[in-house]
């Protein structure tokens, strides 16, 4: 067995933007439940710092998640909202233990 593609993905919105970049996000999640590869894909929210936002994602591999960074709904989204974040980070893992 293989073993899935861990990503953190690590959003900081704009002062003044944290709900906007929260329901921007939120519309995120439904779509890629649907793609081909998704495991798993949870967003969460800082306790102490609302502006920072992070996706917890897994993906069969490293094509699944390139499929789902190259959709066009992913691309209409940072067209859209780009505007809203101060940084985006994006960390890959795999599973030690």
């Amino acid at each position: 067995m293989t073993d899935k593609l861990v990503v953190v993905a690590t959003i900081i919105a704009h002062e003044g933007k944290e709900q906007a970049v929260r329901d921007a996000l939120l519309t995120l999640v439904p779509a890629a439940k649907t793609e081909p590869g998704f495991v798993q894909y949870d967003l969460h929210q800082s306790k102490d710092r609302p502006g920072e936002f992070v996706f917890y994602e897994i993906w069969d591999d490293e094509k699944a998640l390139d499929v789902h960074n190259n959709t066009d709904a992913m691309k209409a989204f940072g067209a859209k909202n780009g505007h809203l974040f101060k940084s985006v980070a994006l960390e890959k893992y795999t599973r030690i233990s």
